[in-house]
């Protein structure tokens, strides 16, 4: 079996967003609410149904602002002003640019899978801020295709353009149900960042740089001409 197309998720694992929950945190907390919880099984099946387009990006923030007990119509405003700039507020992991480059340079078809609700033209804003903007030969988004991960849907339109067979290609993913969504289709998967209830996988990558020496990676990789 040869890997001649890697898929990354984006959140977690190109980027992060370290500094959205400290400033929910902070909103709620200095008009009197408490914080939200950690991990809220009602807020997450909200957001990926906005994630699959099935609500809007204002309702679905609205919405948010009243599950954390924000009434007063001024303090919702201000709370969904603050969720969108957090939104867009992303960092990107140390050697993500350059791995990714060397992964072109050596032959590997790049692709991404993505529940979000920010739209491509935006995310290709944020790539531009590192150089990988015109780097994906793929691009699969849940709001425009409706579905999101581990839906198998979502990765065979990664793979589509491709011409590449699930079995050839691997997934890059922190969350271990769209980990299990890849394997499932016969993907290699790789973690990266791990959520805390994530421990399995074919592979690890304890730094973004690793995944040019894992084992399917590093055996597929095209020759290096001679110079």
């Amino acid at each position: 079996m040869s890997i001649s197309a890697i898929l990354f998720d984006a959140g977690d694992i190109l980027y992060s967003k370290p500094k959205r929950r400290p400033a929910i945190v902070k909103f709620l907390t200095d008009r009197g609410h408490p914080p939200p919880a950690a991990k809220d099984p009602v807020e997450r099946q909200m957001r990926l149904k906005a994630h699959a387009g099935k609500i809007g990006v204002q309702p679905f923030m609205e919405w948010l602002m009243a599950h954390y007990g924000v009434t007063d119509p001024q303090e919702v405003a201000d709370g969904v002003a603050m969720l969108r700039a957090q939104q867009s507020d992303v960092v990107f992991f140390d050697g993500v640019g350059e791995t990714l480059h060397e992964l072109k340079r050596q032959g590997f078809k790049l692709g991404i899978v993505t529940n979000t609700f920010n739209p491509p033209a935006e995310k290709a804003q944020w790539f531009k801020t590192i150089g990988v903007d015109g780097i994906w030969d793929s691009y699969a988004d849940s709001c425009e295709l409706g579905v999101v991960k581990p839906d198998p849907a979502i990765y065979l339109a990664a793979l589509e353009p491709l011409k590449i067979s699930p079995r050839n290609a691997a997934f890059v993913g922190h969350a271990q149900v769209e980990l299990d969504g890849a394997k499932a289709l016969g993907m290699t998967t790789i973690r990266f960042n791990p959520d805390p209830d994530c421990d399995r996988s074919d592979y690890t990558a304890q730094a973004f740089s690793d995944l040019l020496s894992l084992p399917p990676i590093a055996r597929a990789a095209a020759p290096i001409p001679a110079k």
